[in-house]
């Protein structure tokens, strides 16, 4: 099954959210589909997935498992950190460094080809109808904060979803 790219999705926002970026990367013969979003004026964090081939999304079987990936470049120049937490409290778990071969490969836009994951439950991102935001506590120095427009987490949701479904139809 093939599906089509998704180079930039428009979402109605105020001005103050950047247009998102969701790529779905359907490579053949891999045994996940892909799905990528960022904002389109910083691509050095945001979100990804894999939708298994039977509609079924990675990581926890309860719903779900998406990836706060974080280009390792950004996470070093703004002094690393050794906790990440939400706005509401929660603790983000270390889901390890990766390496993307496919960062340049759909649409000429590249994600970072190094990153850093944290993993976010699929049913916890649903539920919070605001941006998302991380800080970052590092050993030593300032934290630092990055933000999840919620413009940008719909366009991926829809898009997990949209994969998704068209993947368990018969």
């Amino acid at each position: 099954m093939r599906f089509v790219l998704i180079a930039s999705v428009a979402v109605a926002a105020s001005r103050m959210f950047q247009s998102p970026v969701v790529q779905v990367r359907d490579v053949p013969g891999s045994p996940f589909v892909a799905i990528v979003a960022w904002n389109a004026d910083d691509a050095q964090y945001g979100l990804r997935t894999r939708v298994r081939r039977d509609g079924t999304v990675q990581g926890d079987p309860r719903g779900g498992e998406d990836r706060l990936y974080l280009s390792n470049a950004f996470v070093d120049a703004h002094g690393g950190f050794v906790h990440a937490l939400t706005h509401d409290g929660k603790v983000l778990r270390n889901a390890g460094n990766s390496r993307d071969a496919d960062a340049c490969r759909f649409g000429g836009v590249c994600s970072p080809t190094e990153t850093v994951g944290l993993a976010m439950s699929d049913e916890w991102l649903r539920q919070h109808r605001d941006s998302v935001i991380v800080t970052f506590r590092p050993q030593t120095g300032q934290q630092w904060s990055i933000r999840l427009d919620r413009p940008m987490i719909d366009a991926y949701l829809a898009a997990v979803d949209s994969v998704s479904g068209a993947l368990k139809k018969p």
